[in-house]
């Protein structure tokens, strides 16, 4: 009896500092909605799919919800029903031992690869390789490892890399979108002041 009361208490416990530590997180799945409201009453918090960055080309937006599906389905796809702890297929084939840490390699090796379409920096890249080699290496500890490894999700963390770098190139094509379009206004007005039509 003792044991279960303490059991549901340190489930609680657990399951509130997760809460807490996971709200810290941006989630790069989903993006938190403010709750609706019915009848003056919250109802809950929604989850939307999380938004593309603004300013991508059609190109770097397929790369980047190409790699938004492997992450999830190699990182989060599962659930652990009692401690609601979220794993996927990588934690999965990193239980073979040493076949599977080869395999959950070369998985994160793909998820990289196609990353690297996007043109990723140098520093990126130094990120991303370096996740991958620390997820193989926790790997290569018999189970603790494969613990270590679920909760370290090197394919997610790659993929808040890759959305970074994304973004910031958003930033940049918007902006250089901004200055050709105040460019092009000021050669119209010249035109126009020249009296002219604008070609």
């Amino acid at each position: 009896m003792a044991s279960a009361a303490v059991n549901l208490v340190a489930k609680k416990l657990l399951r509130e500092e997760a809460q807490k530590r996971l709200a810290s997180k941006q989630d790069p799945y989903y993006t938190t909605l403010p709750p609706k409201r019915k009848g003056g009453k919250p109802i809950k918090v929604r989850r939307s799919d999380s938004d593309i960055p603004p300013g991508l080309s059609p190109a770097d937006t397929k790369i980047l919800l190409k790699v938004r599906r492997r992450a999830y389905r190699l990182d989060n796809s599962m659930t652990v029903p009692i401690i609601h702890t979220k794993y996927g297929l990588s934690a999965v084939i990193g239980l073979l031992p040493v076949v599977g840490d080869f395999a959950d390699v070369l998985l994160g090796l793909t998820v990289y690869n196609t990353c690297r379409k996007a043109g990723l920096d140098k520093e990126t890249t130094s990120k991303m390789l370096f996740n991958i080699g620390l997820d193989g290496v926790l790997g290569l500890v018999p189970l603790l490892g494969d613990v270590a490894d679920t909760l370290f999700r090197c394919n997610t963390r790659n993929l808040v890399e890759l959305e970074k770098f994304l973004t910031k190139k958003g930033l940049a094509n918007l902006e250089k979108m901004r200055v050709e379009g105040a460019a092009g206004e000021v050669v119209v007005e010249m035109e126009e002041m020249r009296g002219s039509p604008p070609p």
